[in-house]
């Protein structure tokens, strides 16, 4: 039976009571739902594929922590959290793996016990990275005239000269 109230689309559950009501309308009993929601979030932070947006998404409700300050805690901004959530932007492996270990992190500390050992070979690969910051800087010249080209996917347009 499908599970849509996690946000996920690829969960099932299997072996639930499910009550009719006698208009034929049905009702899932879960009966260990705070375990199911752990579980799930186990094999989100673990699993070897990139991580998807529903899953950043139901991984940060897990938490139960704002867009807002998840995204002030990895370093991005409110819109571009939400942007990965929905899809409209590919999360890169150091931001997956940012997303990851946060949420690993908040999720241990929230239950008061230690970061999880078996997730240090991730910590290690992120330190391994010169990451940087990867926030824009403002500066206050404009890039070299042939950077400006219009993005023709884009209904937004540039003008180098009114560009700050």
């Amino acid at each position: 039976m499908d599970y849509p109230e996690s946000g996920l689309g690829n969960v099932q559950l299997g072996n639930v009571p499910v009550w009719v009501c006698p208009e034929g309308h049905e009702e899932v009993e879960i009966p260990a739902i705070t375990e199911l929601h752990e579980l799930l979030a186990h094999l989100i932070i673990r699993k070897p594929a990139s991580i998807t947006g529903p899953e950043i998404k139901f991984l940060r409700r897990r938490i139960s922590i704002q867009a807002k300050d998840f995204a002030e805690r990895i370093g991005l901004t409110p819109v571009a959290l939400s942007r990965f959530e929905t899809g409209r932007n590919h999360v890169s492996r150091r931001i997956d793996l940012l997303i990851r270990l946060s949420a690993a992190a908040l999720l241990a500390a929230r239950d008061n016990k230690p970061f999880p050992a078996d997730l240090a070979p991730l910590v290690d690969t992120l330190e391994a990275w010169d990451i940087g910051s990867h926030r824009l800087r403002h500066v206050d010249s404009a890039p070299p005239e042939h950077e400006w080209e219009a993005d023709p996917t884009s209904d937004r347009t540039c003008d180098p000269a009114t560009a700050r």
